[in-house]
């Protein structure tokens, strides 16, 4: 009996030690800190490579419309035509415009006529002018010779020579004459302002017909915008109109593009841009085109980003252009800015994204502190660039997971640290997952 009851106190005694072991075991477990992998901030080269996905466009495209409101008669050109500078592409009805020339023509040859009309008729009055001039002096002399002989009959009858009849006689003929000389110099003066108002009416002729040439002209550039003609060598990429349709200025009929500009647009984060500069180079990969990348150049970076997606346009032209692209083409461009030589990096890993604004953690003392930095550009083997915040040598924690909240600040951990291997940024670093004790 006291054998029994021995055993079974033994073996109440061992389950006890057994819980006691396992409650001791599960409480290190719980309550010891958790393990995190730090690395060293490192002074390197970083060559950023930014990616963005856009579309083959033309830098020069022009939409070719008419001048003037008509109906199409022929359109000469379709989608994938090559032309050329100043090739008839399409023809607009001129019925009007030939109407409207005869009469602009028409106007101006009766303002021809008209002037060489008034040149005829004021010739006539200069002549006029010229014949009373010469009437004037003759009666002039007249004049002056009765006023002389009648001086003279005046003296005589003075003398008692000749009677007074005749001396009245020969007044009388220098007073007519004196008369007929006045009304001959009141002529002159009427021929004269004819003249006078002949030649203004021939200036005002003459612009008549200038206006009534520009009218002819201004008919006849309407009358030559009815074919509509190619403004830049290119190939069509669109045609939207087609004959029997009735067009406005502005009107688009066709679309012509310049393929020697195509040139392909991307899109790239916002956060990108401070890095990208005219002339970096470029890898585009055309859809039709796969695994043949095609070397190019960043031509332009737009200044106005999406305001929704927040994103930015960037232009990169083709240093060898292949020899046939399509307008609309997707593309892939990998974007490579010049290396930042000497740069502080870090692990990608190792950044965490806040409100306000990114950061590391770093272990000071066995417990977690954070640190706001100031990132730069980002390379594809994982390392990000360290503008403020991070110096050589601090060791911040990579891949913090959980505990890539705020809330853990200050606390306690384990640390490793780790080494780099060269793969991709996912797996560059050893040991860089967080040990947390359940």
């Amino acid at each position: 009996m006291d054998q029994r009851r021995w055993r079974r106190w033994t073996m109440r005694a061992v389950l006890a030690g057994g819980v006691l072991a396992v409650s001791a075991a599960g409480a290190f477990f719980f309550f010891r800190p958790p393990q995190v992998t730090v690395a060293a901030a490192a002074v390197r080269d970083i060559t950023p490579v930014i990616q963005g996905v856009g579309t083959v466009e033309a830098k020069t495209v022009v939409r070719v419309s008419a001048k003037i409101t008509g109906r199409l008669v022929s359109v000469l050109a379709d989608q994938g035509d090559t032309v050329r500078t100043g090739q008839l592409l399409a023809t607009l009805d001129r019925a009007e415009q030939q109407a409207q020339v005869a009469q602009a023509e028409a106007a101006v040859q009766r303002a021809r006529m008209a002037l060489i009309a008034q040149e005829v008729a004021l010739r006539k009055t200069a002549a006029a002018v010229q014949a009373a001039e010469a009437t004037v002096g003759r009666l002039t002399a007249t004049e002056n010779l009765a006023k002389v002989n009648a001086d003279r009959w005046r003296q005589l009858h003075r003398d008692g020579g000749v009677s007074r009849v005749e001396m009245d006689l020969r007044v009388t003929e220098a007073v007519v004459a004196g008369q007929e000389r006045r009304s001959a110099e009141a002529q002159r003066r009427v021929a004269e302002e004819e003249v006078a108002v002949g030649e203004a009416s021939l200036d005002t002729l003459r612009q008549e017909i200038r206006v009534a040439e520009a009218a002819l002209a201004a008919t006849r550039a309407r009358q030559a915008d009815t074919e509509i003609r190619s403004p830049l060598d290119g190939v069509v990429v669109l045609r939207e109109l087609e004959a029997g349709a009735t067009v406005n200025p502005g009107s688009g009929i066709l679309k012509i593009a310049d393929p020697r500009t195509a040139w392909v647009t991307v899109h790239v984060d916002e956060r990108d841009l401070g890095s990208i500069g005219v002339g970096d180079r470029a890898e585009v990969s055309l859809r039709s085109l796969p695994g043949r990348p095609v070397p190019g150049r960043v031509a332009r970076v737009q200044r106005e980003s999406d305001r929704v997606t927040e994103q930015l346009a960037v232009d990169i032209a083709f240093v060898e252009r292949p020899e046939r692209l399509t307008l609309g083409e997707q593309a892939e461009a990998r974007i490579r800015p010049p290396a930042r030589l000497g740069a502080v990096g870090v692990p990608l890993g190792a950044l965490i994204r806040t409100s306000d604004g990114p950061g590391v953690w770093t272990v000071t003392a066995g417990r977690l502190v954070f640190r706001q930095v100031r990132v730069g550009i980002v390379d594809p083997g994982g390392w990000v660039e360290m503008l403020e915040g991070v110096r050589k040598g601090d060791e911040v924690v990579v891949a913090p997971g959980k505990l890539a909240d705020r809330r853990n600040e200050g606390r306690r951990v384990t640390v490793v640290r780790a080494q780099p291997t060269g793969r991709s940024p996912a797996g560059a670093w050893q040991s860089a997952q967080v040990k947390e004790a359940k």
